[in-house]
């Protein structure tokens, strides 16, 4: 029986039986590999600590047939402060639904998985505001997904404008302020699934949140969060059209992301539903 060995970060547990738990682990090699982790819910079990969700690891394992059976392994950062705030642990558990919907089993998913534990260090750590680093994730998330928006000039005039310019999200596109009154569409900042497929969306962007957007999306990972938005208005229209631009594109909504929202006392964006 031959034993591999592989490092991953849990982005998805599932109990299963009395003490047993699948694992999602996402891998950069191998992109999405399921595991079951035999007793890894008795107390008794040598596997607890690298079956819990955040945990990024070592996982050793073999095959049954077309299962992986986890071995044994060794945690090399358990992020355990996430758990130990409600607004962590949500962010968290979005982002972390978020890249399990993104890669696929067997496909190589590097910079995904680096930028998911780069969101998670910086999370767990406080490093920056959470609005910062959810919009981020969720730009950059939709860059590595292939819906990279072109955050360049206008789309119908080919101006770089300094003023206000929109995101025209569904075709991944900027519109400057006189195209769109040239043009007249309906306009609206959230949307639900059956609305986009007959109007526009479009968010508007001051010149900070448009160069945090395109910022976003290029930076180099280890840079990613390298970035200020001073003026809370703008932090939040910021995170608020990246969640906009990803699940449109992805086409779903999160159980995770309405939670954050509510526990935060926030409203649940229309259209934000799995």
């Amino acid at each position: 029986m031959q034993h591999e060995s592989i490092d991953g970060v849990v982005v998805r547990v599932r109990d299963t039986g009395d003490h047993d738990r699948y694992l999602s682990i996402l891998t950069a090699e191998r992109g999405r590999i399921s595991m079951l982790a035999k007793g890894s819910r008795s107390l008794k079990g040598g596997q607890t600590a690298v079956s819990q969700l955040y945990t990024y690891g070592n996982f050793e394992y073999y095959k049954r047939g077309d299962f992986n059976i986890l071995k044994g392994g060794s945690p090399i950062q358990s992020f355990y402060a996430l758990c130990a705030d409600l607004d962590r642990m949500n962010l968290a558990a979005y982002l972390c639904e978020v890249a399990t919907e993104v890669t696929d089993e067997g496909e190589p998913a590097g910079e995904m998985l680096r930028l998911l534990l780069n969101s998670l260090y910086a999370i767990s750590r406080d490093l920056y505001p959470k609005e910062l680093i959810k919009g981020a994730f969720e730009m950059r998330a939709a860059t590595l997904s292939g819906y990279a928006p072109d955050l360049g000039e206008c789309a119908r005039c080919g101006k770089d404008h300094a003023n206000t310019v929109y995101l025209d999200v569904m075709n991944g596109a900027l519109l400057c302020a006189d195209c769109l009154h040239r043009q007249e569409p309906k306009r609206i900042s959230t949307a639900s699934y059956d609305e986009i497929r007959e109007a526009e969306l479009l968010c508007p962007l001051s010149p900070s949140v448009l160069a945090a957007l395109r910022y976003a999306a290029h930076a180099p990972l280890e840079r990613i969060f390298s970035f200020e938005l001073k003026d809370a208005e703008d932090a939040e229209v910021f995170s608020r059209t990246a969640e906009s631009y990803l699940l449109s594109h992805l086409g779903r909504g999160f159980d995770s992301l309405n939670f954050y929202h509510t526990m935060k006392g926030e409203s649940i964006p229309k259209g934000n539903n799995p």
